[in-house]
């Protein structure tokens, strides 16, 4: 199946926030190839930000890389940029190109804050990793 997996999924990890045993099992069904895992370029830019902030170059790197390794990096290109800017259904810009990467190229997004993305859910499927997890434990 091909997943897109929003940034809050990875900060779930790095900052070991309630859930992020379940986010690491989506990222790890990546990892092992049972999933096409998607990110948005911001993804990356993100991770690193927040980490830069509490340790030095060189992990902030590190970290950054081995979180998103296994992962397609979705382009932003200038029309997700203004598809997202013209999204009204969504508030948040960051996740008006969160959802405009992944409707792109995947089946389903796996968020935290899946209530940002309820007036979209008719264009894509939208989940928490735990619905997520169920989901393909029932299709196994």
């Amino acid at each position: 199946m091909k997943i897109f997996v929003d940034v809050n999924i990875f900060i779930d990890i790095q900052r070991k926030r309630k859930g992020w045993k379940e986010s690491f099992a989506v990222i790890k069904t990546v990892l092992d190839g049972v999933n096409e895992g998607y990110i948005s370029a911001l993804t990356p830019i993100i991770i690193y930000f927040l980490r830069r902030r509490i340790t030095s170059e060189e992990n902030a790197r590190r970290e950054t890389q081995d979180l998103t390794d296994g992962f397609n990096i979705v382009d932003l290109t200038k029309d997700i940029i203004r598809e997202a800017l013209k999204e009204e259904r969504i508030g948040d810009f960051e996740d008006a190109i969160q959802f405009h990467s992944a409707k792109k190229v995947a089946n389903v997004l796996i968020t935290r804050n899946k209530v940002d993305y309820m007036k979209i859910a008719n264009e894509l499927e939208v989940l928490t990793p735990e619905e997520f997890l169920k989901k393909v434990e029932h299709c196994s």
